[in-house]
């Protein structure tokens, strides 16, 4: 009995130690701030990575650290090194961002002065050494190859970005050896260096194409012959880059930039659908050319965190927009990472879309006769003529339209219903998708009435009504004068609620 009693009392030492160890890993880390020269009475502190479900989801990543006479103390528990942006403005209320590498156990005193020439920063106390101001210098690099923006070969712009990535080899290597930061600071710095070169040229790439067009079609071939090449050596797909924002939003953009090349490509759309022919995948993505060809994009391309972080993207970005596929892309989702963070958010979002999904076309859904004799703007005026009608000239391609609609619809028709307000919808560009377009005015009970319009109708309107992209929103008045609603986008609802009113009254 007394050897069990000392095994039982050996076995309890050693779980409390092992509790011990565990509670010693999270510790407290801590910034002083101490802010000259400035009247500045607080500092934004971009705590939470990127990829965490309350900052993608909530955009609920900023803390506010008030200051009293210029200093303040932020503090937070930790049980890994992390990245933090401050954010604080100068004397002319200029936003300067510094970046921390926080670990835990750190207390950093740090200095801001702000000054007419600049601003300067010293840092000091327990983790100074991974946080010395020269290694902001790897950050500033924003705008520099402008210069390189009509070029029709990558060339130039390439060499200027081999350039700056030595430039940021030198600087590391200069600051590991005057500093001597942590093992920690060392391989997560080196790894962001190394990945300059491939963010920065895809980056460059994926907007130069709107730059120059045509001409960098006739060129693709070079440019994407650089491109496979840094793939090549340093592969997209990398966990350990998350910890850096900058690696995050530039995984957002590549997503983009990629479907848009399949767009543009659509011959190498086979690689991306299994055992489908190439007209079999060309027609499976004509039904959804956005979330379902995004979700193969970060099957065939990314892997571990860094896909989970892609499927949390396409699920902010598609919901209340283009909401196509979610619940069957969500269901896989959940099957592949079933402990995600992000499901909780996702969750009552793909709930209300499978509710949505089960509504059907009601008579209050009136489709016009013989929509292919309706021409020009003069032709809608006399079917609307005596009436009193929001216009909303959208389409199933256009998720900013969508959006509004799904933000705003039942909102308006609800503060106008029994006030004699019609409703017209105008659905432009979508001659070839009259399933799509029925299956969302169920879905969105877009109770009025409905136009296809074909493109001699779509630019008569917006031509008279002088609208400029989608959606656009026009009054139509009893006496057929109408006005371009005043609400901007996004919408102001309020805005556009008041100038019904008004037109109602008349």
């Amino acid at each position: 009995m007394r050897k069990l009693s000392l095994i039982l009392s050996i076995l309890f030492l050693g779980l409390m130690q092992i509790g011990c160890i565990q509670e010693e890993k999270e510790q407290e880390a801590s910034i002083n701030f101490k802010v000259e020269n400035s009247s500045v009475t607080s500092i934004s502190i971009l705590k939470d990575n990127f990829t965490n479900a309350s900052r993608l989801f909530e955009n609920n990543g900023r803390i506010s650290v008030p200051l009293t006479d210029g200093k303040g103390h932020w503090s937070v528990k930790l049980s890994k090194p992390i990245f933090v942006t401050a954010v604080i403005p100068d004397k002319n209320n200029q936003n300067k961002s510094y970046i921390f590498c926080l670990s835990p156990g750190d207390e950093l005193n740090v200095s801001f002065a702000s000054k007419d020439e600049g601003s300067t920063y010293v840092v000091s106390g327990a983790g100074s050494e991974n946080n010395q101001p020269a290694i902001q210098e790897l950050f500033k690099d924003r705008s520099d190859y402008n210069a390189y923006r009509k070029d029709s070969l990558p060339g130039n712009v390439f060499s200027a970005i081999k350039e700056k990535s030595n430039k940021n080899q030198k600087i590391l290597a200069d600051y590991n050896s005057k500093y001597r930061p942590s093992d920690e600071f060392k391989e997560i710095y080196a790894l962001n260096v190394n990945y300059f070169p491939l963010c920065k040229y895809l980056e460059f790439k994926g907007e130069q194409k709107f730059y120059i067009r045509e001409s960098f079609v006739r060129n693709e071939d070079s440019w994407q012959a650089i491109e496979d090449s840094l793939i090549n050596r340093t592969p997209v797909s990398n966990d350990k880059m998350l910890v850096f924002d900058r690696y995050c939003y530039f995984l957002r953009t590549y997503l983009t930039r990629l479907k848009e090349q399949l767009w543009q490509h659509p011959e190498r759309l086979k690689d991306y659908y299994g055992t489908a022919t190439q007209e079999e995948a060309v027609k499976i993505n004509s039904k959804d050319p956005e979330n379902l060809l995004k979700e193969k994009i970060i099957e065939k391309h990314f892997t571990g965190k860094t896909a989970e972080f892609l499927y949390g993207t396409l699920f902010k970005e598609a919901i209340d927009e283009k909401e196509d596929n979610l619940p069957e892309i969500f269901s896989r989702f959940k099957q592949q990472y079933p402990q995600s963070q992000y499901i909780s958010y996702v969750e009552p979002a793909i709930q209300k879309i499978e509710k949505q999904r089960a509504r059907t076309l009601t008579d209050k859904m009136v489709f016009v006769d013989n929509p292919d004799s309706y021409q020009s703007f003069d032709d809608i005026l006399k079917l609307v003529k005596g009436k009193t009608v929001l216009l909303d000239m959208w389409g199933t391609w256009c998720g900013p339209c969508r959006s509004e609609i799904s933000k705003n619809s039942e909102a308006i028709k609800s503060h106008f219903k029994d006030q004699g307000l019609d409703y017209l919808y105008i659905a432009n560009y979508d001659e070839d998708k009259e399933d799509k377009w029925k299956e969302l005015i169920a879905y969105y009970n877009l109770t009025g009435t409905h136009v296809l319009a074909d493109r001699t109708l779509t630019a008569d309107i917006m031509k008279e009504i002088k609208g400029k992209g989608f959606p656009t929103y026009a009054i139509i008045k009893k006496d057929g004068t109408f006005e371009l609603s005043e609400a901007g986008y996004p919408m102001k609802r309020d805005v556009l609620i008041k100038q019904i009113e008004e037109a109602l009254t008349d």
